[in-house]
């Protein structure tokens, strides 16, 4: 009788197509025929195995174990003799088809990232995600030819990030600070990049110039700060001394969570990371005020945020209305939506990241006098292309809307505050519903909301009255944030039964490993501004969210629309959120709080959380009084932690639903900017 046990070990490498030579895996065979087994209406997981060990006993005759190891065309070569000598000849028709079809597949992808061979991440991703990543994401040289692998652009990520765990090293950090360092020493080395590419090493993974860049400029953050306990040649000296290959790991937790597509960063950081312009950030915010000056500031800063990647939200509603009186010119306002072209056309000029054009939100708040003319500004074909536009409204306008009998509403000077003409709120909300039935614009922001949980109002002088582009994230002035979505369609596991349900325990431990990257991104983030720069870290506002709710609902057979469907997605919020602060103030205890932290209402007991309000106490999944007590007792590392974003190009490189959204339709193509086509098909199984 054949010992198969003992055949099967005396294969144990194979040799990949592009020369590398790994571990022989029987899996891989058993797998490829049950594929086969599978088309021909034979679902026989135990003949596969069974034919598995006939091919590695004929490869084992043929002296492979010997000569060397057997290349993937040979073992595939040796599969279809096998399965004609067993009889099958039907299966070996679906397995040479099965066959011709991967190499098709690997073909296209090669064309597509411009390669002779396939990384471990290309082999595994699905063909429109490496349409995408090849599109904007992986780098390229002068000549625009793509030089590097979806395994390596995601290497230069993780990398990047874990530099934040690093120097945050007890031996090295010390959160309560004191220390004095020599900050001009370490800026030195900012002039000599070049002499350190690819010098460093944490364990296996290599420091680039751009992550030596990001070391150095946190460094010297940190050192500022007095938190750095040895100078910069002491650190280095450490560094080239491999005592801190202990991170690799952490670089390798980071590495993992993109390469599964459990997890993905917002696109500048996958752009960015480890790259020259080095911005990470997706949201930015900045001020408009009434000051030609200041305008032009904000508009130069603009170009700026656009080149590195990012996109602006600005509120328009402190410029005069048009008409008004300009004192220092004796002339008249041309009013907010003229200077919305402004920044339209510095966009339009602007290519974000040199790979997309930047978007923009552009507001005005309802009791502005040039209400009407925003309302209907995008009605017109070509105007204001490069914006959304939103409508910000607050108490006064639903109380004249729903309370006011004759719906009287009174439109403002931004100037002085005074009254400039009544308009019915009724008509202008019927403008507003007309204006974006033409056009999908304006939107509305409930700003009453938004500032009725906002714990940072008295810290930063004032509420919070303006969005990114996409309005997911409301910021102040100067302010960015990070972002990143896990792919909850992932976070599912096989009951004995053969269905789904959900894994909680794996989605607390990836919502705490992606508060900690998403905390590190602010660290190592080349900001394009100073004034960003120092308010983000002022802040250290992070968004995690989440992507591929409708995916995952499929799995577990809950109708999105229905009570069940609503309880279990409040109940994923609430974890998202619970967890993600309580990960942000055990950071907070070996990192620090966020610098305003003690001037906001944190430490008075509230938390910018409106189900905490809102419900119960026996209708809560968790102790948020105990969280509450040690926030106030150690404080809290970020202002905000959570944000669920569009994720319209993170989803297809995670080949999952849009965001929180339900599927729209089972099967549809999406065109990028690049007019590049990318079908997407599902099935509820």
């Amino acid at each position: 009788m054949t010992d198969f046990s003992q055949i099967e070990n005396s294969i144990i490498e194979v040799k990949k197509r592009d020369g590398r030579v790994l571990n022989f895996q029987k899996d891989k065979i058993s797998n490829a025929v049950y594929k086969a087994l599978v088309a021909c209406g034979r679902p026989e997981r135990s003949l596969a195995d069974k034919l598995a060990d006939r091919v590695i006993e004929k490869l084992v005759n043929q002296g492979y174990s010997i000569s060397g190891p057997p290349s993937v065309e040979d073992v595939q070569d040796m599969v279809e003799s096998t399965l004609i000598d067993e009889g099958l000849g039907e299966i070996a028709k679906a397995y040479i088809l099965y066959r011709h079809e991967r190499r098709k597949l690997r073909e296209e992808k090669m064309k597509v990232l411009d390669s002779k061979s396939l990384d471990s991440v290309a082999k595994k991703f699905d063909l429109n995600c490496l349409r995408v990543l090849a599109s904007r994401y992986l780098m390229r040289n002068n000549k625009g030819t793509i030089i590097e692998s979806p395994g390596e652009m995601f290497e230069r990520v993780a990398v990047l990030v874990g530099i934040g765990d690093l120097l945050k090293d007890s031996s090295i950090f010390a959160v309560e600070g004191g220390n004095t360092q020599n900050i001009e020493e370490a800026s030195r080395y900012l002039d000599k990049l070049d002499d350190f590419d690819y010098k460093f090493k944490i364990g296996k993974y290599l420091l680039n110039k751009w992550h030596f860049r990001s070391l150095i400029i946190h460094y010297m953050d940190l050192a500022n700060r007095g938190q750095m306990k040895v100078g910069m040649k002491e650190f280095l000296t450490m560094l080239a001394a491999r005592k801190f290959d202990q991170y690799a790991e952490r670089i390798s937790e980071y590495y993992d969570l993109m390469v599964s597509q459990d997890f993905l960063p917002n696109s500048p950081t996958m752009m960015n990371a480890g790259g020259r312009l080095g911005q990470l950030s997706a949201c930015f915010v900045l001020a408009m005020p009434d000051d030609m000056e200041k305008i032009m500031k904000s508009s130069s800063d603009a170009a700026l945020i656009f080149k590195s990647g990012g996109g602006v939200g600005i509120n328009y509603s402190d410029l005069r209305e048009e008409g008004d009186m300009v004192a220092s010119t004796s002339g008249v306002a041309s009013g907010p939506v003229s200077f919305m072209n402004i920044i339209n056309t510095v966009t339009e000029v602007v290519k974000q990241g040199g790979k997309r054009r930047g978007a923009n939100m552009g507001i005005i708040e309802s009791w502005h006098p040039d209400i009407e003319k925003f309302v209907t500004a995008k009605t017109k074909p070509g105007v204001l292309e490069n914006f959304n536009v939103s409508v910000g409204v607050w108490e006064d306008f639903w109380d004249a809307l729903v309370n006011s009998k004759d719906g009287k509403y009174t439109l403002r000077s931004p100037r002085d505050n005074s009254p400039v003409r009544e308009i019915n709120a009724h008509q202008l909300i019927d403008l507003i519903a007309l204006s974006a039935w033409k056009s999908a614009e304006p939107g509305l922001i409930f700003f009453d909301l938004i500032n009725k949980y906002n714990v940072f109002a008295k810290a930063r002088g004032g509420p919070l009255r303006a969005t990114n582009p996409c309005g997911e994230q409301s910021l102040y002035p100067y302010e960015s944030c990070n972002l990143g979505s896990i792919n909850l369609a992932n976070y599912v596991k096989r009951k004995a039964d053969g269905q789904y349900e959900f894994d909680w325990q794996r989605y607390e431990e990836t919502i705490r490993k992606t508060t900690r990257f998403l905390d590190n991104i602010i660290d190592v983030n080349n900001y394009p501004i100073t004034e960003i720069d120092k308010a983000s870290k002022d802040s250290r506002r992070i968004g995690l969210g989440v992507m591929g709710v409708a995916d995952l609902l499929f799995k577990l057979r809950i109708p999105y629309n229905s009570q069940e469907g609503y309880e279990f997605q409040e109940k994923l919020a609430e974890a998202l959120t619970y967890y993600s602060m309580e990960e942000s103030v055990a950071l907070a205890k070996t990192r620090g709080a966020f610098p305003l932290c003690a001037k906001t209402e944190f430490p008075e007991g509230k938390i910018p959380v409106a189900g905490y309000y809102e419900k119960p106490k026996n209708g809560r999944s968790y102790d948020w009084d105990a969280l509450i007590s040690k926030i106030q007792k150690h404080g809290i590392r970020n202002v905000l932690t959570t944000t669920v974003a569009p994720t319209g190009t993170l989803s297809m490189i995670g080949d999952c639903s849009n965001g929180m959204e339900p599927m729209f339709a089972l099967a549809f193509e999406k065109r990028d900017a690049e007019n590049i086509c990318y079908s997407n098909g599902h099935t509820l199984g």
